[in-house]
């Protein structure tokens, strides 16, 4: 795989968020796809050790590209989790 722009990372972001949003909402689950912060650690800590398994368990390039993979799913939940319970900025450096 080739290196991306922030803003190329950014549009498969958005395009996660739009299949998750599609995925888990009021008509497919009974929590209308909303959750705590603790509960999408719980999910991102499932997904994450999914892949290390990708990485352990694959070859290259097959390990990388589906780890990769599992690593956009991992920023759209970080992104949807900021998006329900909000997230302080950083504070300015220095």
């Amino acid at each position: 795989m080739q290196p991306l722009s922030r803003q190329e990372v950014y549009e498969l972001i958005d395009g996660e968020r739009d299949y998750q949003d599609s995925r888990w909402n009021a008509s497919t689950t009974i929590t209308e796809g909303q959750h705590s912060p603790g509960e999408f650690l719980v999910f991102m800590q499932d997904y994450l050790r999914e892949a290390f398994t990708q990485i352990s368990r694959q070859g290259e390039p097959k390990a990388s590209e589906d780890a990769l993979g599992t690593i956009r799913k991992l920023a759209g939940m970080a992104v949807a989790c900021m998006e329900q319970n909000g997230a302080p900025p950083r504070p300015p450096i220095g």
